[in-house]
């Protein structure tokens, strides 16, 4: 699955493919399969990243299974 990021290093926006997505719910925070990483600054963690509004669009679609 990919989503759209934007990076909050470099303000680079990306998609990144995260694999499967879960739903960590003690955290109520996604956890992707695959790890984040950016074109420019490379791996990444969910706080080093925000969603787009593309990818928030995205990451609905692959969560409301959930």
């Amino acid at each position: 699955m990919e989503i759209n990021f934007e990076c909050q290093k470099c303000k680079m926006i990306f998609d990144c493919d995260v694999g499967q997505v879960l739903i960590d719910e003690k955290a109520m925070r996604p956890r992707f399969e695959k790890k984040l990483v950016c074109p420019k600054c490379g791996e990444l963690t969910m706080d080093d990243v925000h969603l787009t509004e593309l990818g928030q669009s995205q990451l609905t679609e692959a969560t409301m299974d959930f």
